[in-house]
């Protein structure tokens, strides 16, 4: 696994830079933040890296800083967010403005971000939430109502995301008692992506 990489910068251009270390040149996909840290071609450089094995081949993606490279797993362990989805988020927030962003529950803050859906960004609210072991503040719910009871912590997770109380009710109905707070979270987002008929109807 390449984690880190010394050389000299030769290329930079949108998204990519080329590094050459010991005789070889590196393509290294990086965020537009990153691209902006670096140094002008001929000089110095010094990225942290990962490896992405696909099928298509290798891609090394490079971070100015072990922190967003931190953020970039943090994101592709989202589903549905590979590699240009984040740089792209990368490359609109600094590791420390998306940790704000989660906290504060704010995801319609991430469609700023192009490719970014509603749905995509509340996946990421949710997800990065999960991960970062932190607690969104509550933000009002669409159409004016107001919080949901705190002893619901799937309809009050939901309705801090965006949805509406009878949206985040259906969507918690039924849901396995015994699984933890986080998998009935993610599932209930599911069958919101999924459509989930509203309360009261059978699919």
């Amino acid at each position: 696994m390449i984690v880190e990489l010394w050389g000299t910068l030769r290329r930079r251009g949108a998204g990519e830079v080329v590094v050459e270390a010991g005789g070889v040149g590196y393509g290294v996909h990086v965020s537009e933040r990153t691209l902006a840290a670096l140094p002008e071609p001929g000089q110095p450089v010094h990225l942290f890296t990962h490896l992405l094995v696909r099928e298509d081949g290798w891609v090394l993606a490079g971070f100015a800083s072990e922190d967003e490279r931190r953020c970039f797993l943090d994101l592709l362990a989202v589903s549905g967010v590979g590699l240009r989805m984040a740089l792209a988020v990368l490359s609109r927030f600094d590791p420390a403005g998306l940790e704000a962003t989660v906290r504060e529950g704010d995801w319609k803050r991430l469609t700023q971000v192009p490719g970014v859906g509603p749905k995509t960004a509340r996946r990421l609210q949710l997800e990065l939430a999960g991960r970062w072991r932190l607690n969104p503040a509550a933000a009002p719910a669409a159409g004016g109502e107001g919080p949901a009871p705190e002893s619901d912590e799937v309809v009050a997770g939901l309705m801090a995301l965006g949805y509406e109380l009878a949206e985040a009710q259906a969507a918690a109905r039924d849901l396995p008692a015994e699984w933890p707070a986080e998998e009935r979270m993610r599932e209930a987002l599911r069958r919101l992506d999924r459509g989930l008929p509203g309360p009261g109807t059978r699919a």
